[in-house]
């Protein structure tokens, strides 16, 4: 799992990636329930760089608003 975050308007979310970093689940976990929605990632999002690499600050950047954004 990677790019778990807790944002600032409390959405929890995470993506599940495979050994090429790219994403195969995406969830937000229901505010009340705590169950997970899943939810598909624009293209974009898709490859997750790894902590350190170049991209990863702007992926985790478009990651939160991606979560926050109204749905």
């Amino acid at each position: 799992m990677d790019g778990g975050a807790l944002a600032d308007d409390g959405a929890v979310a995470a993506v599940v990636i495979d050994s090429a970093r790219q994403v195969v689940w995406a969830c937000r976990l229901n505010a009340i329930t705590w169950a997970p929605e899943e939810i598909t990632l624009p293209d974009e999002l898709q490859p997750v760089p790894a902590t350190g690499e170049d991209g990863r600050t702007d992926w985790l950047h478009r990651w939160e608003q991606h979560i926050t954004s109204p749905r």
